[in-house]
């Protein structure tokens, strides 16, 4: 049995919980911190083969929190450069309300959730989910095949989505879940497939 424990990092300086901070590099908040040691807390005694996170500072120091909380011993955490959030470009740091008032054409075509919707200035929905979905082979995937048992990701929730998508053979738009800051999500895998746990 595999398992992968996905961890969405914590609150940030600014609220990434009201604020689209993908590109982003904004550090976590102290409230931040404590979501993500409570998160480590609920995986006491657990051990991993491998740790996987993003460049992005929110990220990275979420994961060496969860490791302390849980008082693992010394593993590096192996930074992924696709697991980066998606690039909001103009709309970076806006909340949505912001973005309807700023930006209401491009509000529109956002909620109408067509294929092809570009963030202005930034990335198309469609690149982001590829970009992260072809790195899940080379990193997750590839450590499995190399025969751990047990991984860790810290990384972002567009990013645990696409991921779990990819793992449980969905389209990335049927997948809904919910995911708060410091949230975790576990998935198992077997010789039939992985589920959600």
């Amino acid at each position: 049995m595999r398992e992968l424990v996905l961890v969405r990092h914590g609150e940030t300086v600014g609220q990434s919980s009201i604020r689209l901070y993908g590109a982003t590099d904004v550090a976590l908040a102290p409230e931040g911190e404590a979501q993500v040691r409570a998160a480590g807390r609920a995986l006491a005694g657990q051990r991993f083969d491998a740790v996987f996170t993003s460049p992005l500072r929110r990220a990275h120091r979420s994961a060496e929190l969860v490791l302390a909380a849980i008082e693992h011993p010394k593993i590096e955490i192996e930074i992924v450069e696709a697991f980066r959030e998606i690039d909001f470009g103009a709309w970076e740091g806006w909340t949505w309300a912001e973005v309807k008032a700023r930006d209401p054409e491009g509000h529109a075509r956002w909620t109408e959730a067509a294929p092809g919707f570009r963030f202005p200035d930034g990335e198309a929905r469609e690149a982001f989910i590829a970009r992260v979905q072809a790195s899940v082979g080379p990193s997750i995937e590839a450590r499995f095949s190399a025969g751990a048992t047990r991984i860790l990701a810290v990384v972002h929730k567009g990013v645990i989505r696409a991921t779990a998508a990819r793992l449980l053979g969905l389209p990335f738009a049927e997948l809904e879940l919910e995911l708060p800051l410091g949230a975790l999500l576990r998935l198992r895998g077997d010789a039939e497939g992985w589920t959600l746990s």
